[in-house]
């Protein structure tokens, strides 16, 4: 597995702080997934949910994510 880049750290790092600025962690949010949704190394997939907003798009919106296609 190799190693992530300073610059995706850093991107990483910055789309915490923007997920931690809208959802405080002592946050209630709601997490949605089901058995058979999982990744190609057996993770589930949730959906996870604050204040009636998806995180990912949330996070998309505030272009600190990408949608992802696999």
């Amino acid at each position: 597995m190799r190693r992530a880049s300073l610059f995706e750290e850093r991107e990483a790092k910055h789309a915490r702080a923007v997920a931690k600025k809208f959802c405080p962690e002592d946050a209630i949010v709601t997490i949605t997934t089901t058995k058979q949704n999982k990744d190609q190394y057996a993770r589930y997939i949730a959906e996870v949910t604050y204040n009636d907003t998806n995180m990912s798009d949330y996070l998309i919106d505030k272009d600190v994510a990408k949608l992802w296609k696999g």
